[in-house]
């Protein structure tokens, strides 16, 4: 799909696709192995939930003949991806994500870059993708991980993420999303609007003249991205604004900036807003808030009671 594994030149570039496949056939000539070109191949800072479902309905035609797919992904959203795929797919295939830090081949596009993690991530995805079980994952680095439980942690070390290890028990469910998408899906999917606003250490007012700024054109999805298990200042104007902004039709998502652990409403600062027909986010991962909510929308946008939709 493009991304810093497919990238040449100065500034990097993804490399056009039959050239660069061409290259990889020859660096991976094994007969079981064949490579396909994805609908859409960038830098993945451009890509969106439109790219992906166009990729999740190319794959599912492929699966007339395969079983077995490793995508090839930019890191800036290659968890984001992954978390997509795994909520269109579930277990109907096995189906690992996959990028690098550094170019598979130097400058040129002629020879391998000869300090590049590229290869190791392929060959470890490979070696890998005939002994999991059915499902997504992301593979980075000799590490493979719960496709939807994954956050970039650095930009540049081979170590750029981290997750839930496949060896744990608990599995995030999936929306099994597949057979309701359709070619029409990929253009609506990508007028979809979502606000994903990250509360820093601020005056009630002050938020609430953000969010009110949105009222004559609200976001369809509002992520509110809450301090600790889940709290917001308590605030009778906010906890109105929230209710306007929910009377319009918007999505109001209450999610945290910690990375890990349940939300709860045990506070007094946080127990306001259960009075609120908003969703408390399961938190597995920020990429699985995102997917969660975009593909949801797509099918149940104009629904009423839209929270019961909200699977956990």
């Amino acid at each position: 799909m493009g991304g810093t594994f497919g990238c040449i030149g100065t500034p990097l570039t993804p490399m056009a696709a039959p050239l660069f496949l061409r290259q990889l056939q020859h660096i991976f000539p094994q007969s079981h192995v064949d490579f396909f070109a994805a609908p859409n191949i960038q830098d993945s800072s451009t890509l969106d939930i439109g790219d992906w479902i166009a990729l999740s309905l190319m794959i599912d035609k492929l699966r007339v003949d395969y079983q077995h797919f490793i995508v090839i992904h930019g890191t800036d959203t290659l968890h984001y991806a992954a978390a997509c795929l795994h909520h269109i797919f579930a277990q109907r295939l096995h189906l690992i994500v996959t990028g690098s830090q550094y170019p598979l081949l130097e400058h040129t596009g002629q020879a391998q870059h000869p300090a590049s993690d590229a290869w190791q991530n392929l060959n470890f995805a490979l070696a890998q993708i005939l002994h999991i079980q059915a499902g997504v994952y992301l593979s980075f680095n000799q590490h493979i991980y719960q496709a939807a439980s994954c956050y970039k942690t650095h930009t540049q070390d081979l170590q750029a993420f981290f997750g839930t290890s496949t060896q744990q028990t608990h599995t995030i469910d999936s929306l099994n999303m597949l057979p309701k998408l359709h070619l029409q899906h990929i253009e609506q999917a990508r007028q979809i609007r979502l606000l994903n606003y990250y509360n820093v250490p601020n005056r009630p007012e002050n938020i609430v003249m953000d969010l009110q700024s949105f009222r004559q054109n609200p976001p369809h999805i509002l992520i509110l991205q809450a301090f600790g298990s889940g709290n917001l200042p308590n605030s009778p104007a906010l906890q109105h604004t929230l209710q306007q902004l929910l009377d319009t039709g918007c999505w109001v998502i209450l999610s945290s900036q910690v990375l890990q652990g349940a939300l709860s409403q045990q506070y007094a600062t946080g127990s306001w807003l259960a009075n609120l027909p908003l969703v408390f986010d399961p938190h597995h991962s920020q990429a699985d808030l995102y997917a969660r909510a975009v593909l949801l929308y797509l099918c149940h946008g104009q629904q009423r009671h839209w929270q019961q939709f909200w699977t956990f």
